[in-house]
């Protein structure tokens, strides 16, 4: 079940001692406290008069304020939450194209070219810690942050695979990997889930131990120690079984929600250290499972056939369906992204004069969607966490006042969770934002919670001006 752990991420960042100045200090926790509240990504929605929307853009261009610093306050308050926990780190990568507002964006302020040449903006590759058992999302292990200063679209060509796998922009799967170790090392384990980018030679060699484990999914088809190659084996194994999967929709890339019979198959492997790879400190032959799901029958584009390498142990039928679990989680980070974009937060769209302003705003802003997203999870659970760990007293009372007053309850659409869980609170806020409470509808998507979200502060604003003037 998924469940929400908000208390986990207090609004209330703490940046003592990170900067050098104690008023930086107190105005960081003040704009991250303003984000939360207003949901936004604009300057002029967190900000209350024309003096704070003044001090909010001198924060951002205080050269004092560093990404490294922000960043740092906001693995720093995930670590706390994982010791003893089984961990989940969901790796990804996205582009944030500027050119809407780039006649205004200073140039050499942290903008390169991103999408060949197309556009300018600035790139972003985060790692999302979740717990491997409830699901529960806890915040950040490592974010990076860097623009290009020319265009890397072709990375095919034969002197960039020459490289040293620390010379090249891949290597951010294995920096983050390393830092997510480092940070997270109180955890009883780590499971880090990256997608086809992540297949990495170098990767495999230097990351897993007794306690961290990767699960990828295969990009290469790789030579394995007989000489055969990985998706021929593959095709000689007999499947496992098959099941049911029920795969996520993209209308950008022109898939819908479906249910999908596939096939699981699960071997183990040995891989053949790659030509390519000159690190002679590298063992030449790596030890993996690798589990393929793949539809039956179907002609469909979107054809679901995944080969996904890992070093969890495969013995059977069980434990294959569970790493193909596991790696339907990355959905997550990619609504993450969604959110930050173009139907959530907007940040793409933001009117600030420069890259560096604009990046640390997306540092500030990550800590509030993933807020977004836990609300997400938690509106149609029972037994979600209590209410009072994420609206106060007054916020409650409010609520109430718009369910009674402003929602029109229906036999088909009533709000039959307990008034203690959060769940009460997210139905609530999801009818705010759009959705219409039918249980026949698809549950509320991110979006329109963030709408909900939206909505309600500007009528709880209202409600408490109401009631202080009575």
């Amino acid at each position: 079940m998924l469940h929400c752990e908000m208390e986990l991420l207090s609004h209330k960042a703490n940046y003592e001692g990170l900067f050098p100045d104690k008023r930086l200090e107190k105005r960081a926790s003040m704009i991250a406290y303003s984000l939360f509240s207003s949901r936004t990504a604009s300057v002029h929605g967190a900000t209350k008069n024309e003096a704070e929307q003044k001090g909010f853009y001198r924060f951002l261009e205080n050269e004092s304020v560093t990404e490294d610093i922000l960043i740092k306050e906001l693995t720093n308050r995930c670590c706390k939450n994982i010791v003893n926990r089984d961990i989940i780190v969901i790796q990804d990568t996205t582009s944030f194209g500027l050119n809407h507002n780039a006649k205004n964006i200073k140039s050499g302020s942290g903008v390169g070219f991103v999408g060949n040449k197309k556009g300018i903006g600035f790139l972003s590759h985060c790692s999302l810690v979740m717990d491997a058992n409830s699901e529960t999302m806890l915040g950040f292990s490592d974010v990076q942050l860097w623009h290009r200063t020319e265009d890397k679209a072709n990375n095919t060509t034969k002197a960039y695979k020459k490289q040293r796998i620390e010379e090249k922009e891949s290597y951010k799967w294995i920096k983050a990997s390393r830092q997510s170790k480092e940070l997270l090392s109180s955890a009883k384990s780590i499971t880090i889930i990256e997608d086809r980018e992540g297949d990495i030679y170098e990767q495999f060699s230097m990351i897993p131990d007794g306690k961290t484990q990767l699960l990828i999914r295969n990009r290469d088809n790789r030579r394995l120690e007989d000489g055969t190659k990985l998706h021929e084996a593959l095709k000689q194994t007999k499947p496992l079984g098959e099941y049911e999967i029920a795969l996520y929709g993209d209308l950008r890339k022109e898939k819908v929600k479906r249910v999908a019979i596939v096939e699981v198959k699960a071997i183990a492997v040995t891989i053949q250290k790659p030509a390519s790879v000159k690190n002679k400190d590298l063992p030449d032959q790596l030890p993996l499972y690798v589990v393929e799901v793949q539809e039956k029958n179907s002609n469909r584009k979107d054809k679901v056939c995944w080969r996904i390498l890992t070093t969890h142990v495969i013995e059977t039928y069980e434990q294959a369906v569970a790493i193909v679990d596991k790696y339907k989680l990355r959905w997550y980070i990619e609504q993450l992204f969604r959110l930050l974009k173009k139907q959530g937060f907007q940040i793409e769209y933001t009117q600030l004069e420069t890259g560096w302003s604009i990046r640390k705003l997306l540092i500030l802003l990550l800590n509030t969607t993933v807020r977004v997203m836990q609300l997400y999870l938690a509106y149609d659970e029972e037994e979600s966490q209590p209410i009072q760990e994420v609206f106060d007293e007054q916020e409650i009372k409010c609520l109430q006042t718009i369910l009674d007053k402003e929602i029109k309850e229906t036999p088909k659409t009533t709000n039959q969770f307990n008034p203690q869980r959060l769940s009460w609170a997210s139905w609530i806020i999801a009818r705010l934002g759009g959705w219409k409470g039918n249980n026949k509808q698809r549950k509320a998507g991110p979006v329109i919670i963030k709408r909900g979200l939206e909505k309600f502060e500007m009528i709880y604003a209202g409600w408490k001006m109401a009631k202080n003037s009575t």
